[in-house]
C-alpha cells in the first residue's frame, strides 16, 4: 500500500510551515497536471477560507483516475469536539438538562477513552432529544453555531492542506462521526463538497414530512467509519489506494489502513504509538488562536477539557 512520505512518530510533528512543504511533495505528481491559478481567491470566515462569495474553481470529475482527500472533523480540522460544545449549547438554551449533560459527560468520557459504544450510545440518546423536529429547522440552528462557535476552532496547518489538494484536482471531502447537519457546515464552510451525498457522516432519520424520528439511520465511527466510506468510494469508482485521510482518534485507524496516504494529526497517544509502528506521516496543525487574546486557550477533548494547556491533547 501506497503511503505519504513518513514521518517519525518519535520526533518532532511537523510545524504549520513544514505541513506546506509536505504537503508540496506529497501532492507534487498531481499539482503539475493543475494551474494553480484556478483557485478562486477567498475572503475570510473565521480564518477560514470560504469560497461562496466568489466564483469555485470547476470540480474535478470523480472519475478522472484522481483520489480523494477525506478529513475528520472533530480534533482534526477544528481544535475541539463540535458535539460536546453543541449539547453545553443547548443546555444554555433549556433544550437539554442537567441530567441529560451529565450522562452526556458518562458517555462523552468513554468515546474519549476509545471506547466506541460510548460513542453509539450517546449519539443514540442525543437523536431521540429531537425526534419531531423539523431537520430543516436544526439545520439552520447548527449552521448558524458552527459559524459562530467553530469556525474560529479551526486548526491553522489544515487549510494549506486542503488547499493543495484542491490545486491538485483531488475533491475534499469531511468524513465525521458527527451527525450530518455539523458534517455539512464544516463541509460548507471549509470549501469541502457541500452535496448531502458527498458529505460522509452519521445521519439522524428523517421521515417523509422532513421531520427527524429521533432514530439514526447510519452510524459513521470506527468500523462504521471504513465500512461507510468505501462504499461512497465504491458508487464513484474511487480507489482508495489513491485517497488520503486525515484524522486525530485511533477509532478511525480502520479507514486509515485502507487508504493510501493514511495521515495522524496532531493524533492522539495510541494513534501517534500505531502510526509509528506503521510508518505513516504525522502532522502537527497547531490550535487555534483564541477569540479573546487575554483569554488562554481552552482545548476540549470530549468532556475532557484542558486550561491554558500549551498544546491540545494527543
Amino acid at each position: 500500500m501506497a503511503t505519504t512520505e513518513p514521518v517519525p512518530a518519535d520526533a518532532a510533528p511537523a510545524t504549520a510551515e513544514e505541513t506546506v512543504t509536505a504537503a508540496d511533495s506529497a501532492l507534487a505528481p498531481a499539482a503539475r497536471d493543475v494551474d494553480a491559478t484556478s483557485t478562486a481567491t477567498a475572503t475570510s470566515i473565521g480564518g477560514v477560507d470560504d469560497r461562496r462569495s466568489v466564483p469555485a474553481p470547476s470540480s474535478p470529475s470523480y472519475d478522472d483516475g484522481r483520489g480523494v482527500a477525506f478529513f475528520d472533523l472533530d480534533h482534526t480540522l477544528i481544535d475541539t469536539n463540535s458535539s460536546w460544545l453543541w449539547m453545553k449549547h443547548e443546555l444554555n438554551n433549556g433544550k437539554v438538562g442537567a441530567g441529560m449533560l451529565a450522562t452526556s459527560v458518562y458517555w462523552f468520557a468513554r468515546y474519549a477513552m476509545g471506547f466506541g459504544s460510548g460513542a453509539e450510545r450517546a449519539g443514540a440518546e442525543a437523536a431521540e432529544l429531537y425526534a419531531g423536529t423539523p431537520e430543516e429547522k436544526l439545520r439552520r440552528e447548527v449552521d448558524a453555531f458552527f459559524e459562530k462557535e467553530l469556525a474560529h476552532r479551526a486548526r491553522p496547518g489544515g487549510k494549506p492542506i486542503m488547499e493543495k489538494h484542491i490545486r491538485a484536482g483531488e475533491r475534499c471531502v469531511v468524513c465525521t462521526s458527527s451527525w450530518q447537519h455539523p458534517a455539512a457546515s464544516a463541509a460548507r464552510l471549509f470549501n469541502c463538497e457541500s452535496a448531502v451525498d458527498d458529505v460522509i457522516s452519521s445521519v439522524m432519520e428523517v421521515d417523509e414530512a422532513g421531520n427527524l424520528t429521533g432514530k439514526i439511520a447510519k452510524v459513521c465511527y470506527g468500523d462504521g467509519k471504513s465500512v461507510v466510506t468505501e462504499a461512497w468510494c465504491a458508487r464513484r469508482g474511487i480507489d482508495l489506494a489513491k485517497c488520503y485521510f486525515y484524522t486525530d482518534s485511533m477509532s478511525d485507524v480502520s479507514l486509515l489502513e485502507k487508504v493510501g496516504h493514511p495521515v495522524a494529526v496532531n493524533p492522539d497517544r495510541r494513534l501517534r504509538a500505531h502510526a509509528k509502528k506503521r510508518g505513516w506521516a504525522v502532522m502537527d496543525w497547531g490550535v487555534a488562536k483564541p477569540k479573546d487574546p487575554m483569554k488562554k486557550p481552552r482545548y476540549s477533548y470530549g468532556c475532557l477539557a484542558f486550561h491554558g494547556a500549551k498544546s491540545g491533547p494527543g
